[in-house]
């Protein structure tokens, strides 16, 4: 099949006719946008009425009364004596393991379970850390890999 000239040259004329009839006559989206954000904002600052001792049945409507939270620092050196921490009861986890008795096995899995909750809980207590300081955030995914690694191993039986 052969296209000759006169085709492209009809068929980009429809493509102008089709692209002039998709714009849309008057305000542009953004436009728009902008009025039902500023709509609804009137709406949220405008004050509804409340039933009287309302509030005192169900403080949870009170909400708006709440200022609002300022996010949290990481303070390097608190959260460094944390990992310091966990490090140092992975290493008391290691020394367990190589005691011979059973009772190093007990000691060492309650151990390795403390070290999995400090990880748990330097993650919990300082959530925004990847954007706040990469390098403190891949220490604390390393304690997190090397802990989930060593209960797997453990409940696996590897050290048994």
């Amino acid at each position: 099949m052969k296209i000759n000239p006169d085709q492209i040259e009809a068929l980009q004329q429809q493509q102008q006719q089709a692209n002039k009839t998709k714009k849309v006559n008057g305000t542009a989206f953004g436009e728009v946008l902008n009025q039902e954000a500023q709509q609804v904002a009137g709406k949220q600052n405008s004050s509804t009425p409340t039933v009287p001792g309302l509030q005192s049945i169900n403080p949870l409507l009170q909400m708006q009364q709440v200022a609002s939270v300022q996010p949290a620092t990481v303070d390097e050196g608190e959260f460094i004596g944390k990992i310091e921490n966990v490090f140092g009861q992975m290493e008391n986890y290691t020394k367990q393991l190589s005691s011979s008795d059973q009772g190093g096995l007990k000691s060492a899995y309650k151990t390795l379970e403390g070290v999995q909750g400090g990880v748990d809980s330097l993650k919990q207590d300082w959530p925004s850390l990847a954007n706040e300081n990469p390098e403190l955030h891949s220490i604390v995914n390393e304690l997190d890999v090397m802990a989930t690694t060593e209960q797997i191993k453990f409940n696996r039986g590897d050290y048994v």
